[in-house]
Formats: C-alpha cells, sequence, structure tokens
C-alpha cells in the first residue's frame, strides 16, 4: 500500500468518539522564544522551521511534535508547510527529527497581508491541504463559495445545479447511492441556510485517488450543530455533524461537487 492510499484512509476514517472532547493544549515556540525547551532549540538549529508546536497528550503520553516553516504568498494564496517530528534517542540524547518526507500545506485565500499561523483569526482562514496545488486550492474554494451561498435548492435554482454532477445529479441521483447523497446534500444545504456550515467551515483538503481525466479532492467540513455566536432558545444544540464533500475536476477544468458523505 502507497503512503498516499494510507493518507487517505486515515483522513476518510470516522473520527473517534473522542475527537468530539477538546483538544489536547499545545504550546506554541518561535525561534525567538527563550523558553522553548532543549528539544526545540536543537531542531531549530537543525531545520529551517520558523515555529514549532507541541501539543501535550495526557495520561502521561509523550507530546508530539510538529515543524512549521515561513509563511509566503503567491498572488491571493497565503501557505506554510507542515510536517510531523518524532523525538528519538533518550536522555540528553534526545533529539527530534521528521518521521517521513511528505508535506503538508497550510493555504488561506487573503486580499491583505498574510496572517500569521498563530493569529486569532488564523484558524478560520488556513486549511490544510494534502497533495493540492495552489490553482486547485483557488479554484476549489471558488467552487465552496459559491456552493455556500444562500439560496433555494438545486431543482428550483440552476446556479446551484450547476455546480453539481455524478451521485447529485442527473440520472445516477435517483440510484441507492445517489439518493443517500441527495439526503446528505439536503442536510449540509438546511446547515448553510441555518449559518451553522460557512465558506469559512472547511478544514482540509485532500486530493484522492481520481485519473488522468478526471482529479478528485476531499473536503472535510463540519456542521457544529448550533450557530455560532447564536443563543438556542429551542433546546440544546443539535449533534455536530461531519462531511466529506467530494470534488471532481475534469478534463475540460469545471470543478463540480460530485457526491457526500457524512462522517459521524
Amino acid at each position: 500500500m502507497t503512503a498516499a492510499a494510507v493518507l487517505v484512509g486515515l483522513l476518510l476514517a470516522p473520527a473517534p468518539a473522542a475527537a468530539a472532547q477538546a483538544p489536547p493544549p499545545c504550546e506554541l515556540f518561535s525561534r525567538d522564544s527563550g523558553s522553548a525547551p532543549p528539544l526545540v532549540q536543537g531542531w531549530f538549529a537543525n531545520s529551517n522551521d520558523e515555529w514549532v508546536l507541541v501539543c501535550a497528550q495526557g495520561a502521561g503520553a509523550a507530546p508530539i511534535y510538529f515543524g512549521e516553516g515561513a509563511v509566503t504568498r503567491h498572488s491571493a494564496v497565503c501557505s506554510f508547510v507542515s510536517h510531523g517530528l518524532l523525538r528519538v534517542g533518550s536522555s540528553a540524547a534526545s533529539r527530534l527529527r521528521r518521521y517521513d518526507r511528505s508535506e503538508t500545506v497550510a493555504m488561506a485565500l487573503v486580499n491583505g497581508d498574510c496572517p500569521l499561523p498563530q493569529a486569532d483569526e488564523a484558524a478560520q482562514r488556513y486549511i490544510m491541504t494534502y497533495d493540492a496545488s495552489r490553482a486547485a486550492f483557488v479554484s476549489i474554494m471558488q467552487l465552496w463559495r459559491e456552493f455556500t451561498a444562500a439560496g433555494p435548492p438545486p431543482e428550483a435554482n440552476p446556479n446551484l445545479a450547476q455546480l453539481l454532477c455524478c451521485n447529485l445529479g442527473g440520472a445516477r441521483s435517483g440510484a441507492a447511492d445517489g439518493a443517500t447523497a441527495v439526503a446528505n446534500l439536503k442536510r449540509l444545504r438546511a446547515a448553510i441556510e441555518d449559518g451553522r456550515v460557512r465558506a469559512t467551515s472547511v478544514t482540509r483538503i485532500a486530493r484522492i485517488p481520481g485519473s488522468v481525466l478526471r482529479r478528485r479532492y476531499a473536503l472535510f467540513v463540519t456542521d457544529p450543530g448550533n450557530v455560532p455566536g447564536r443563543v438556542s432558545e429551542s433546546g440544546p444544540p443539535a449533534q455536530a455533524r461531519h462531511y466529506v464533500v467530494y470534488v471532481q475536476n475534469t478534463v475540460r477544468g469545471r470543478y463540480q461537487v460530485s457526491d457526500i458523505a457524512e462522517t459521524n
């Protein structure tokens, strides 16, 4: 099995129940951080990374480490690379090293200056991408913004209908897998109309196996179950939902939403 296949399997796997809990605390160190632990200082001395993220795992487990590069800009896309680090050795001889050569690239579409990865608003702006080019990222985000625009359902909305294909459009929408995709589309559109899912709700984009004539991507989207900033007057918030929105790009260069799956 290839590394890409393993990555896709991990990305598409349903989240465990523990994932619904608060994430473990993380601490960020820059090259200028005087409080960086020796392991992190050693990594800075032997790498080009600008930051190291150290995340505690609790229950006596060893922390995990991520190295992050400098933010760069190409046209309207700001990005930085991120990679996992592994602690090797013991005691004074321990050090950090990359555990593989793959890179995750965090990207954001911006109009002004590039935000720092650690800025408060950056969590809503940078999206982790896997094997996606900048051009593909721009096209996918343009498609997603059109898809999340308010409006009637696709059967009464030609602008939305033209963004759909495959299991979500045409004859296949009546098949069993198409019916499931359409039901997921209705739930996702309801979350969009209610303001729970927005253009900023995508957390990850991964290129997945396709063909020479059809490139495929998976967008990971979270519906928090309630509207951010709105106090519910009808009882407790609904359960959060997680969706995988599949996008394809054909040889004609058009990006469309081809399928939607729920991954709770």
